[in-house]
């Protein structure tokens, strides 16, 4: 729920504690018990965000207790050992986002077991790590083990909700459509050569009811080598409520069946310099690139490219030129990258399958895209 390492401990800590005290004693702990254990100097507005998780939770668990609560100890740091050590997990978020996981007193010890007898099957690394999802899943169902994903919960709001995730095939339920209008990948540039962003973003309606705001961009403008991620944010009730990155692997396994790949990183890409010092063949393949993408429409409408009217390689020149100046190489190495994603984005919609395309953002935002993608509930 915070950038910062140290304070999201803090943060999800004070979630634990609280949640054990209201699950298991029917009551939520003072402001002073909550620092003198986990928070010191809390921040008052996370009182009331923790009393409204907690009423969530119990409301989704009605009467069950007799749990343990892990973050730091306990069976969640045991479960995600085992994942990366025999199931080929590398990067636990992007296989299960949850915080803090809850289990039963009285089956934790038999769970265990059922956990290392599956991390050590005579099968392959994946194959596991599917079949520890089934199993979690069952637990999950049974309220034996939950695994709890924290959101920010957005001030003004009254009451937090809890929904599952990979507990259901509940894909095709779904109905995506770009909203009119809402693509731009802004190229409006001030006289120091700063763009105004460095994003390719987009809404989209899920349902015909909520609506989501997608961002291609470095999230580092002060470092130009900063990798490019698409972040997915709700809109309206729960718009601080991030659903989140969307998965490499998501956009990877979708572009593939397209023959076409994500953009590299701005240090990989042979047509950036993250010093800003480019050559006449990389100002010309923007220049290119730009001109192929201008008046192509997705769902009906152009992308909005702002008011500039300049060529492309004068833009990068200017920012060049002012490349002391911060945020100028951050913000013009992001842009480069983003105008590739509008570039994928065109032959998507050239495919007709631009609303699959919408379907993978949204799911592997939500890490639920695939078998390999753990159950867990999330509380926002």
């Amino acid at each position: 729920m915070a950038s910062n390492a140290k304070e999201t401990q803090k943060q999800e800590n004070g979630s634990r504690f609280v949640f054990e005290n209201f699950i298991e004693n029917g009551k939520m702990p003072s402001i002073n018990e909550i620092e003198k254990a986990v928070y010191p100097d809390m921040p008052a507005k996370w009182y009331t965000t923790y009393e409204l998780q907690a009423k969530a939770l119990k409301n989704y668990l009605k009467t069950e207790k007799g749990y343990n609560y892990s973050r730091d100890i306990g069976i969640m740091p045991f479960i995600e050992k085992l994942a990366s050590r025999n199931m080929g997990v590398t990067t636990k978020d992007r296989w299960n986002p949850m915080d803090i996981v809850i289990v039963k007193r009285n089956f934790e010890k038999d769970i265990r077991d059922k956990i290392t007898s599956i991390s050590n099957e005579k099968i392959d690394k994946q194959a596991r790590l599917v079949k520890l999802n089934s199993y979690m899943k069952e637990l999950l169902i049974e309220k034996k083990l939950i695994g709890i994903s924290l959101k920010e919960i957005k001030k003004g709001v009254d009451k937090a909700i809890v929904e599952e995730s990979n507990i259901s095939s509940s894909k095709s339920a779904h109905n995506f459509k770009l909203k009119r209008n809402s693509l731009k990948c802004r190229l409006d540039m001030d006289r120091k050569g700063l763009f105004d962003t460095g994003e390719l973003a987009m809404d989209f309606i899920v349902d015909n009811e909520s609506e989501i705001h997608v961002q291609a961009r470095s999230f580092r403008y002060s470092i130009p080598n900063t990798v490019v991620q698409t972040d997915l944010t709700p809109k309206g009730r729960q718009s601080g409520a991030k659903l989140g990155k969307a998965s490499t692997q998501a956009l990877d396994q979708f572009l593939k069946g397209m023959k076409l790949q994500r953009p590299e990183s701005p240090t990989n890409h042979k047509m950036i310099d993250v010093k800003g010092e480019f050559t006449e063949t990389q100002l010309k393949y923007w220049d290119n690139l730009y001109n192929k993408i201008k008046n192509i429409s997705i769902g009906g409408s152009k992308i909005d490219f702002g008011n500039n009217r300049e060529r492309l390689s004068i833009l990068i020149q200017r920012a060049c030129d002012n490349k002391k100046s911060p945020n100028v190489l951050g913000r013009l190495t992001s842009k480069l990258v983003a105008l590739e994603w509008a570039y994928i984005y065109c032959e998507i919609s050239k495919a007709h399958k631009f609303e699959q395309w919408l379907s993978c953002l949204y799911y592997g935002a939500k890490k639920e895209f695939s078998d390999t993608n753990g159950p867990f509930i999330k509380i926002y």
